[in-house]
C-alpha cells in the first residue's frame, strides 16, 4: 500500500499513554486533521486519554489555521490529556493553540522535552 501523505506519522502505545512523533516540511489545517484523526483512532481502539505528541514540522501555520486545529482536536478528543513538544518551539502559535484548545475541554500542556512532558502526563 502506497501512502502519499505530506507528514510522516510514527505512533507508539506507552503503556499508561499513546506517543505520536508527526512532521514534514509545511503545516497546514488539513495536514493536521489528517494526522489528528489517525491519533484518535489509535486513542479509540487502545483505550487511551493521555496522550505525548512531538511535533517536527519545519514550517508552522498562523492563528486562523489554529483556530481550525483546536476546534477538530476539542471535536475529537475531548477530556482528553495531551503533553505537547514542538521540536521547531513555535511558541506563540503553540501558546494559542493551547488556549485555544483547552476551552474545548482538552487538557493540554506544551513542553521542552520529553522527560517532563512524561512527569506531566503521568502525574494524574
Amino acid at each position: 500500500m502506497t501512502n502519499e501523505r505530506s507528514y510522516k506519522l510514527s505512533v507508539e502505545d506507552r503503556g499508561e499513554y499513546l506517543y505520536a512523533l508527526v512532521g514534514g516540511e509545511k503545516l497546514t489545517a488539513n495536514i493536521a486533521a489528517a494526522y489528528w484523526n489517525e491519533i484518535a483512532g489509535h486513542c479509540f481502539d487502545l483505550k487511551k486519554d493521555k496522550i505525548l505528541i512531538e511535533k517536527d514540522f519545519v514550517e508552522g501555520v498562523g492563528p486562523a489555521e489554529m483556530l481550525e486545529m483546536a476546534t477538530l482536536v476539542g471535536d475529537l478528543l475531548p477530556n482528553r490529556k495531551i503533553a505537547f513538544i514542538d521540536r521547531f518551539e513555535h511558541r506563540d502559535i503553540n501558546e494559542l493553540g493551547k488556549k485555544l484548545a483547552r476551552n474545548r475541554l482538552v487538557m493540554m500542556q506544551i513542553f521542552d522535552g520529553i522527560d517532563e512532558a512524561e512527569r506531566w502526563l503521568l502525574a494524574n
